[in-house]
This record gives C-alpha cells, structure tokens and sequence, in this order.
C-alpha cells in the first residue's frame, strides 16, 4: 500500500513539473525582445527600448520607443516620439506627440495630444488635453477639456463640463460652476461662486462672488437696466447697463441737437449701487464720452447720484458731476503734428455739472 501511495506522489509530482516547465516555456515564447519591435506579457517588469513596445497585460518600469502600448495599467516613464497608449490605469510620465489613457492617472502627461479616459491628477501640459472625468493639479494647453477641475486649467479655449474649483486661464473659458477664479477674454459659467475677470463675462446664477470686465451679464442676481438721461454736457443720452448692482458697466451713445455740426458722442462707463434702503442707494459713476468729431473732443466725468426704487422695474436718479474736458482741434493738429504744442489744445479744463435719469430695470 505504501508503495502505491509513493509511485502515485511520484507520478503527480513528475506531471506538474512537466506542466510548470510547458507553461514557462509559453511564457518564454512569449517574450519577443528586439532592438525593432519588442513585445512581452503582464509582469514582465523589464525596460522597453525599442521602435515598437507592446505589454499585454501590466507594466511596471519604463518605455522607450516609437510607439509605446499597454494593454493593462502602467507605473514608470513612457516615451516615445509618435505615440504611447495605455488602456488601464498610470503612475508616473508619459510623453510623446500624441498619449493616451483608458483609465486613471496620476502624475505627468505632456504632449501634442493628451486623452484620460477617467480621472487625472498631476500636469497635463499639450496642444489638446483631454480629462474624461475629474481633474485635480494643472492643465495647460491649446485647448484643454474635462468633466470637473481642482486646481489650475490654463489654455486658449478651455472647457469643463462639471464644477471648477481653482482657476481658469484662457481665451474663452466654460464651466458648469466655479468656484475660484475665471480670467479670460470670454468667461462662461452657470453658477458663479468666486471671481470673473474678462473681456466679457456670462454667468446664469450669481451664488456669491463678482464678475468683472467690459460687459458681464448675469441671468439670475445680476442688475439689467435701460437709462435715458439728461445732462448739461449732452441733452439726449440712452446707456444699456449690466452687471451686478455692486458693479456694472454700460456702453452709452448721446446727442445733441443744439450744435451744428458733429452731435454724436459714444461712451463707455462704469457704476455701482450701493443700497442704504429698500428704496434709497448712492450711486457713484465713472464715464468717458466721446464725440464724433475731426476733432479730438473727449468728456471724462466723475457722478455722485442719490437713487430712488420707484417700483420694481423703474428707479430715478439726479446728482451733481465732476466733468474734465479736452478738445484737440484737428486742422490745428496736422500743421503742428511734427513738434508739440500746446497751442493745438483749445480746450482744457474741468467744470461741475448735473444730471438726472430714468431707469428700466429687466
């Protein structure tokens, strides 16, 4: 019996050193490691330098080549000059002209073109980038896209599906929400808890925060107005003003009939209601009018309006001003432009006026 029982271990022990020995055997031919093309499976952890590196499964250590592929996730440095892909998940730097990620990664991804399929956290530094999901650290590019950001997006165009928390940099901005910072010629977001500063600034809900630029206009929280005035500079004035009743700004046109020629003016200003009632605000202004003329004639004016909430869409305004005139004559300009002076500057001065409005708020 004792003799059965030991051919038997025998016999079993023989088999599975043939099977150990038939898998490594597998696995060794599996292994095809070549300057040109190189290609190896999960958890052969050795360096790849080659034309073309391929990993079917999992890798961990570097590759250098061309084309750069892994079917499962990758820790260490991945470079190439084409392109390096990885379906699963990375830890560490990938860099090549065009990189791309299945799943998450963390760490340094810099390159012409820059796709994660799901969440990043590190640099992404490229032409195009490309987040899935969330993004957490900075994001510099051309054009940047992803779901949600915690930290720095900066880029030419620059979009985020989700919720911003940081800042971002561009020529046209877009998010679902921020919270932080939106600086960029267009800025455009749906909730706004932080800062706005642009060029033109579009917010749709107003949480808490200001944003700031040459016109910002703001769905919900914000302040929309029509204003026709009059003042001593320029009888007829209409201003659209938008904002935010802290802050708003307004392009404004004027005219007077009483001058013969050149009664057109255009303008630009800046305001702010500051409440001291449900009904009663102060409301200082800085404008800068300029008339359509030859002649160089321009209108700084600094106003001290006490305001009045008539009803919900009408308030009144009146107050004094501070007004600064120039006027340069033209024929008087081009005679004397090769040497300065100041002769060609007939008007100089500053002088105190009032002016009185009607609002429609919407």
């Amino acid at each position: 019996m004792k003799k059965t029982i030991l051919a038997f271990t025998m016999l079993l022990s023989a088999g599975a050193a043939v099977k150990a020995q038939n898998q490594e055997t597998i696995r060794n031919e599996e292994v095809r490691y070549h300057f040109f093309t190189n290609n190896i499976p999960s958890d052969w952890n050795y360096p790849l330098i080659g034309l073309v590196n391929n990993v079917e499964g999992n890798h961990a250590s570097f590759q250098i080549g061309l084309v750069n592929s892994t079917s499962g996730n990758f820790g260490g440095i991945q470079v190439a000059g084409i392109v390096n892909s990885v379906g699963g998940n990375v830890i560490g730097l990938q860099s090549g002209f065009i990189n791309s990620v299945g799943g998450n990664f963390r760490g340094i991804q810099s390159g012409f073109i820059n796709s994660i399929g799901a969440d990043f956290s590190g640099l992404q530094y490229g032409f195009i980038n490309s987040v899935g999901d969330s993004f957490y650290g900075i994001q510099t590019g051309f054009l940047n896209s992803c779901t949600s950001v915690s930290g720095i997006q900066s880029g030419f165009i620059n979009s985020t599906q989700g919720s911003l928390k940081g800042i971002q940099c561009g020529f046209v901005n877009s998010a679902g929400e921020v919270r932080g910072l939106q600086y960029g010629f267009i800025n455009s977001t749906k909730s706004l808890r932080g800062l706005q500063l642009g060029f033109i600034n579009s917010v749709d809900n107003l949480e808490k925060g200001l944003p700031i630029g040459f016109l910002s206009f703001v769905k919900h929280g914000g302040y929309k107005a029509i204003e026709v005035s009059y003042n001593n500079i320029n009888p007829v004035n209409i201003a659209f003003k938008t904002g935010v009743r802290a802050l708003y700004t307004y392009p404004m046109l004027a005219y007077d009939w009483r001058l013969a020629d050149d009664r057109l003016s255009f303008g630009y200003g800046i305001g702010s209601n500051l409440d001291l009632s449900n009904h009663l605000f102060v409301n200082p202004e800085m404008e800068w009018l300029h008339q359509v003329s030859l002649d160089f004639n321009h209108h700084s004016t600094l106003r001290f309006n006490l305001g009045y909430n008539v009803s919900e869409n009408f308030e009144i305004v009146a107050g004094p001003s501070l007004i600064w005139q120039i006027k340069i004559n033209a024929d008087d300009f081009h005679q004397k432009y090769t040497e300065w002076d100041p002769s060609i500057v007939a008007i100089n001065k500053l002088k105190a006026g009032f002016n009185v409005a009607l609002r429609y708020k919407f």
